[in-house]
């Protein structure tokens, strides 16, 4: 035989060292993804009015984020609506 045996010696599950548990439940995840969907409706308001002045965020959008015209009074209402808490 070449080597070791390699389930007796290869460290399995929690125990490995590159084992990664994931941090955040689904319930956790989703929460996450609604505010930050809120604030982003936010920050388009403050766009809209001159409110903040530098770049918007990078990365990718959250799950629920639908652009919206700040221009429009029906969109505008929409997205105050959806940066209201919960």
């Amino acid at each position: 035989m070449h080597g070791a045996h390699k389930s007796k010696n290869v460290l399995r599950g929690k125990d490995h060292p590159q084992y990664k548990n994931g941090t955040e439940t689904k319930e956790a995840k989703a929460f996450r993804s609604r505010k930050s969907t809120m604030f982003l409706y936010l920050r388009d308001i403050g766009d809209s009015i001159n409110l903040f002045s530098g770049e918007k965020t990078r990365g990718r959008k959250p799950i629920g984020y639908v652009e919206l015209d700040m221009t429009d009074p029906e969109q505008l209402a929409i997205a105050i609506v959806k940066s209201l808490p919960e």
